[in-house]
């Protein structure tokens, strides 16, 4: 019997040797070439990323294509949090594709303790949480209007872990200029509450990502 459940913890282990391989051959086999052709792609503080994790990054959220992004400037295998919506009524090869890459389905209003242990299960293996900022994709380009306290959640549950911020501008057509800015990693301030940590991110990635502020409420 206990043979049986550890074949099938390893056999469910998304964040083991294998898929971080896997992260590291789709970065710089696909995504460089990619980007590199596709934009004028510019990216400026890569060495403000760790050099280990675990760590939380916070960015904002434009489009479908941002998880690719983000993998290719931190040239690291990332665990991204995701709604679960993308793994219901996807053809199966999209939301296989994406849990063999070590995304993590949650549910947004209620995360429930599966998604939770899945996330400890990532940063035990020193893999960085990737999560958006707003929570869904903003169809403005000016400013942020929305934060969710994702970020600032999954730092607290980590014990205090410190947040990379990335903005990402521009990539809306080919040969666009697209200009990903990765700022310093900011530190968990356990003196403050969710929300008010949660703005000092937000605030951080609206500069990087050159967005104005228009937050009315978290």
């Amino acid at each position: 019997m206990n043979t049986s459940n550890n074949l099938l913890e390893k056999q469910t282990d998304y964040y083991d040797s294998l898929h971080s391989l896997a992260h590291r051959l789709i970065i710089y086999g696909l995504l460089y070439p990619f980007y590199y052709l596709r934009y004028r792609t510019k990216i400026v503080g890569q060495e403000n990323v760790p050099k280990e994790g675990p760590y939380v990054i916070a960015c904002n959220h434009f489009s479908y294509s941002d998880p690719t992004i983000i993998s290719m400037v931190t040239r690291q295998p990332v665990a991204y949090i995701a709604k679960q919506e993308l793994f219901e009524g996807q053809k199966k090869w999209f939301s296989g594709l994406i849990t063999f890459l070590g995304a993590i389905s949650i549910n947004r209003e209620k995360p429930g303790p599966s998604s939770l242990k899945t996330v400890k299960k990532a940063l035990k293996a020193q893999w960085p949480i990737g999560i958006f900022i707003e929570g869904t994709r903003n169809q403005s380009r000016t400013e942020i209007t929305r934060l969710e306290l994702g970020a600032a959640f999954i730092a607290k549950m980590g014990g205090g872990l410190p947040v990379l911020p990335i903005g990402i501008q521009g990539g809306q057509k080919v040969g666009d200029k697209l200009e990903i800015a990765i700022g310093k990693t900011i530190e968990f301030d356990s003196k403050l509450s969710l929300e008010d940590q949660t703005i000092v991110y937000g605030k951080a990635v609206a500069e990087l990502a050159n967005l104005e502020m228009n937050v009315k409420q978290i």
